[in-house]
């Protein structure tokens, strides 16, 4: 009977296994390079080695038989222990003399000797004489002249001078030994199957070590347990949405299935964050980011877009006073925006500017730089624009970075929560840490965390918990734009632009009170 706990251990060694394969394919261009290079190292300095060429002749020892069968076994026995003697004579510089002699060579014995090599197999009287040289013939002659030298010396020891008749013991070769095909050493296949095996290990290791050192964020669940907030959403990477563009903006060059896909994610964000409180949402939301370059400005836009297009006003203000970028996304005059309003040089509504394809959002540009942002976002003029926005519309803060600046953790005490637009494989675990506590020490609510820029397809979609939505066909993505031809609904009649009488909230409270 399977048990739970039986269940769970079988569930995390596939989780186990399905991480390391994915480990694998993640960093798959790194390990093909170290597999191909260490194959590549291999073969040329294989290739670099002399060419060892070699070559074996035969001989057998045998000794005088009778006609019985026992002179016969006795001189099978004799034949054998004397070939053990043999094989140590075949590497006797009495040997090499002789075969230096028959070659007519000027090497030296030792060299000779260094080129032999004499083995006997088990049980047998076969002496087998393995030459070693740098051509195919060199090496066939060595072993030839070789066996003639040990045939010479068998003779002349087994029959010194004078004595009279044949010997007992004779040394007679079997086999020539031929030229040879190919080379004995190096060992290209050896060498490169070695090789193979090599560099699939160092591969391993440097998957491994990737895997360890690599710091940055790469899934949800690893956020997750970074921060104690959620992920609220996650918004796919995509050309859409490159060069700080807006999907609303996109022409019909763009894929539809991945445009439907982007405002799916941006219509999850809107949702989640309505129903964070459901009791009393967030009116006033801070976007902002860890690092420079995550999306949040883009992804500021887009979300106002997305909660644009549910008949609900939406004011953004951008709160980057250092590098504004709102009013370049929604295409606006620049110049005017924020600091006038607050100095008091502008009018709010004389500021607030409407993008052309909505009638319920509304962008207050940065204006002009000023050289204090801290002081001028912490201000108590600023909490009362915010107030008298919030009143009629969802608030949504364009913040800088919370590791650049303080600008974001001032904005956090007056809101009613912070967005952190995360990166995907931009931004480290440690900077997230970092950027969450600045929020937290200031006493700011993090509502949660927004998974941006994420891979639309291939491993790392799984990894981030992300999976394309492929159930729409062409012909269903032009039914998903169907919708667009028909009418737009009215707006609703209530003016975004608050006056100082219809700041009130429609509840009936402040937001301090519902704070």
């Amino acid at each position: 009977m399977t048990t739970p706990t039986d269940n769970t251990e079988n569930q995390s060694k596939g989780r186990d296994l399905r991480d390391f394969v994915r480990m694998i394919r993640r960093y798959w261009l790194g390990e093909a390079i170290i597999v191909l290079a260490t194959i590549g190292l291999v073969a040329g300095f294989t290739a670099l080695q002399p060419r060892v060429y070699q070559s074996t002749a035969t001989g057998l020892t045998q000794a005088a038989t009778g006609e019985s069968l026992s002179m016969a076994f006795a001189g099978e026995s004799l034949a054998k222990s004397r070939a053990e003697s043999y094989v140590r004579v075949a590497k006797s510089d009495a040997v090499a003399k002789r075969a230096q002699d028959i070659l007519n060579t000027d090497r030296s014995i030792s060299d000779l000797l260094g080129h032999i090599t004499t083995t006997l197999p088990a049980d047998t009287a076969i002496i087998e004489i393995t030459a070693r040289a740098g051509t195919p013939d060199g090496a066939a002659k060595l072993a030839n002249a070789w066996s003639t030298a040990l045939t010479d010396q068998v003779k002349a020891l087994e029959s010194p001078e004078g004595s009279v008749g044949d010997p007992a013991i004779s040394f007679v070769p079997l086999a020539n030994a031929r030229a040879p095909y190919f080379p004995s050493s190096p060992d290209i296949q050896t060498a490169l199957v070695l090789a193979l095996l090599a560099g699939c290990a160092l591969a391993l290791v440097y998957a491994l070590l990737r895997q360890y050192f690599d710091r940055r964020i790469r899934s949800v669940d690893q956020i997750e347990r970074l921060l104690d907030a959620p992920v609220i959403g996650t918004v796919p990477a995509s050309p859409a949405l490159s060069d700080r563009r807006r999907v609303v903006e996109q022409d019909g060059s763009a894929d539809s299935v991945q445009l439907f896909a982007i405002s799916e994610s941006l219509r999850e964000l809107r949702t989640n964050l309505s129903y964070i409180d459901v009791d009393n949402p967030p009116k006033v939301i801070v976007v902002t980011s860890s690092i420079p370059g995550e999306g949040k400005s883009t992804l500021t836009a887009n979300l106002a877009d997305a909660i644009a297009s549910g008949n609900a006003n939406v004011v953004i203000i951008d709160c980057d006073l250092r590098r504004p970028m709102q009013s370049t996304l929604y295409n606006l005059r620049g110049g005017v925006g924020l600091t006038d309003v607050l100095s008091g040089r502008v009018a709010l509504g004389d500021a607030l500017q409407a993008p052309s394809e909505s009638t319920h959002l509304r962008v207050l540009g940065a204006g002009r730089v000023p050289p204090n942002p801290s002081e001028l976002l912490g201000s108590r003029t600023m909490r009362e624009l915010i107030d008298a926005l919030s009143g009629v519309a969802t608030v949504i803060l364009d913040a800088p970075p919370l590791l650049s600046v303080t600008d974001a953790a001032i904005l956090g005490t007056i809101a009613d929560g912070v967005v952190i637009t995360v990166g995907a494989k931009q931004v480290t675990a440690e900077q997230l840490q970092k950027a969450y506590r600045s929020v937290s020490r200031v006493n700011g609510k993090v509502l949660g965390a927004v998974l941006n820029k994420i891979p639309p397809n291939g491993v790392d979609s799984h990894d981030y918990g992300y999976y394309r939505n492929d159930y729409y066909t062409s012909n269903e993505a032009a039914a998903i734009e169907a919708p667009a031809n028909e009418a737009a609904p009215e707006p609703v009649a209530e003016d975004v632009v608050p006056t100082r009488r219809s700041a009130q909230p429609s509840r009936g409270r402040s937001r301090s009170d519902r704070r």
